[in-house]
């Protein structure tokens, strides 16, 4: 049990600790959080305490019923003596080691003895691992009916429990990553040359900055002593144009998508670096309206949508890689959070909520031309 997690600050500065309480009538352990404890040692000393008699009273009930494992105790063990041993693609480890730790142990307030599961319990963990996060169901019944099908072969359920995942909608995707030498590639072809873009490329693949929230940055938004970086609005298509109006506009973000974060320095000083560049720029063009804008183009005004993806299409193209967008760059980041194991509120936050589910079913990855 991990006492960081299970003792925490709750709501009106009182301390809360969760439990596993055994009931031995339902053949389960559920989870209770105990509230308003108004120290902190109090709540750690009584977290200890509940513990050290709930895994006295589990080892009873397991060997009252001949069986050693619970549900979660065992999904930990398949996957990392089981699963590990037999599957080689890395992609797929990466992808359930995910679920498991942050859709499946998060919705968990039952773990009921292995000889137990049923149809009706895998059922409601998936229902509540979609409500916890959309679009994810369909991978976590997949995860369990591979789950499933080991514990009925091992005789440890009399039919297999294993809800179809058919029942459940699979999120289309059209995620293209790179595999770690294409990625080398691809970046080495941006440094190497004078790419225009590199600092667009860079905050899309390592901040995971979608393209109309780069085109939208201007020099207010970044700290360079701190390297913090604001997002909340982009710069996108007027969709009511007017003789009057300008084609492109500055679109605040929905509160959900506003976020601020320390960058990586190469990506600070790139910014700092843009900013210089275009003064340059505006200095030697004194006749070009001034913009506050990080992308600039080398006509003075903002760069577009269309030409960034116009000069990726052409690195990889000179440099034999999958045809790929800026979305796709955007894309990569999420699965670099994901092989981290970052918590989904992490991803969600520094993505602007970016819908996780297409990440997990089988996609394409390092795909040839």
């Amino acid at each position: 049990m991990n006492r960081t997690e299970d003792v925490f600050l709750s709501h009106e500065h009182l301390w809360s600790y969760r439990t596993r309480t055994v009931d031995p009538n339902a053949l389960t352990i559920r989870s209770v959080t105990h509230n308003g404890i108004l120290q902190r040692s109090t709540a750690e000393t009584l977290c200890e305490e509940a513990a050290r008699i709930s895994t006295k009273e589990l080892v009873e009930l397991k060997n009252a019923n001949h069986c050693p494992f619970t549900f979660n105790e065992y999904l930990s063990y398949y996957f990392y003596k089981i699963y590990l041993a037999y599957n080689c693609s890395e992609n797929a480890i990466i992808k359930n080691r995910w679920i498991i730790r942050n859709l499946i142990d998060p919705n968990i307030t039952t773990d009921p003895l292995l000889h137990n599961i049923d149809t009706k319990y895998l059922k409601d963990l998936i229902n509540a691992c979609k409500a916890y996060c959309e679009g994810t169901e369909y991978a976590v019944a997949k995860l369990l009916q591979l789950f499933s099908d080991d514990i009925w072969k091992h005789g440890e359920v009399s039919c297999n429990p294993a809800p179809s995942p058919a029942a459940y909608k699979k999120p289309q995707t059209t995620v293209l990553l790179y595999t770690s030498e294409q990625l080398k590639i691809f970046l080495n072809a941006v440094y190497s040359s004078s790419c225009p873009h590199r600092l667009e490329f860079l905050l899309a693949l390592f901040c995971g900055l979608h393209t109309g929230e780069i085109l939208g940055l201007t020099y207010k938004d970044f700290t360079p002593c701190t390297r913090v970086l604001e997002i909340h609005h982009q710069y996108i298509k007027n969709k009511q144009p007017s003789p009057d109006a300008s084609s492109y506009i500055y679109k605040q973000l929905d509160m959900e998508r506003i976020r601020d974060f320390q960058v990586p320095d190469f990506i600070g000083e790139e910014l700092v670096r843009r900013q210089q560049e275009n003064n340059v720029f505006f200095s030697s063009n004194p006749n070009k309206k001034k913009e506050t804008s990080f992308s600039i183009s080398s006509h003075g005004t903002i760069k577009t949508k269309e030409a960034l993806n116009a000069k990726l299409k052409s690195i990889t193209r000179e440099n034999g890689l999958p045809s790929i967008t800026m979305s796709d760059l955007s894309n990569m980041f999420v699965w670099f959070l994901i092989q981290k194991n970052c918590s989904l509120e992490k991803i969600r936050y520094l993505t602007g909520g970016v819908q996780i589910g297409p990440f997990l079913v089988d996609g394409t990855h390092g795909k040839e031309n």
